[in-house]
């Protein structure tokens, strides 16, 4: 069992406080990019007069920030920590992680994880527009729906991914008695070469085709690590075992 760290005892999470993001008040008008401070209207019911600043493209439009209270640097989201905004930076200086990162024990971590790939899912699986203004009307698929929608799927591919790595995982802990592996999302050319199976993975666009896909290269290197053929069992190996070369060679 690891040792348990000196900062543990004060730590705190993120999902434990209110937060805000700029682009959603930028889009709503709330925040106006000719103006260097705006009244922010805060979850918990409070407003707060906060600091912004905006850049501005070539070709029109612009960004905004926040300027955080305490450090006065540039920020996308601010939390309300004992009633004080505070941006990322000064909030991981106070000890406070990400509770999918620095959980207390693995099945905390596992349980924000599900959570947060829960609601990627349901947001990429929205039938209904989450962006406030209308999309450009050269943009088509999930991207006039949800802002982003490549990287976001992405985002919950490397997720399933993990996920699946960590249950089989667990199951050859307990046939194999210390059997571990990595969270590599990208294996190399050799392994794909040796089980083809995973190409799938990489391949699905929806979380039902990723499932599937899943479960096929989940059988797969089960059946590969049991396979009468050196090389294939090898690359099985260094696909799943969390060794240093392993690592060093990226599988």
């Amino acid at each position: 069992m690891p040792r348990r760290r000196a900062d543990a005892d004060n730590r705190r999470f993120f999902d434990e406080f209110d937060k805000v993001r700029v682009s959603r008040f930028r889009a709503m008008g709330v925040i106006d990019p000719a103006k260097r401070e705006a009244l922010i209207p805060f979850p918990n019911g409070k407003t707060k007069l906060i600091g912004t600043a905006h850049t501005w493209f070539a070709k029109g439009g612009g960004w905004s920030y926040f300027v955080c209270p305490k450090c006065a640097k540039l920020a996308g989201t601010l939390y309300l920590i004992d009633d004080a905004p505070r941006c990322h930076t000064c909030c991981d200086a106070m000890n406070i992680k990400h509770r999918t990162r620095m959980g207390f024990g693995r099945e905390e971590r596992m349980r924000a994880r599900d959570k947060a790939l829960d609601q990627l899912i349901a947001k990429l699986e929205s039938t209904e527009p989450l962006k406030l203004k209308p999309a450009h009307k050269s943009w088509c698929g999930k991207a006039r729906i949800v802002y982003n929608s490549h990287r976001l799927t992405a985002r919950m591919r490397k997720r399933m991914i993990d996920l699946r790595l960590n249950q089989l995982a667990s199951q050859q802990e307990k046939a194999n008695q210390g059997l571990k592996l990595t969270r590599a999302y990208t294996p190399r050319s050799e392994a794909l070469t040796a089980i083809p199976q995973l190409t799938q993975v990489w391949r699905a666009r929806s979380a039902e085709a990723l499932q599937r896909a899943l479960d096929k290269a989940q059988s797969a290197i089960l059946d590969a690590l049991e396979s009468s053929d050196p090389s294939q069992r090898m690359v099985a190996a260094k696909l799943m075992l969390n060794t240093k070369q392993a690592r060093d060679r990226g599988i």
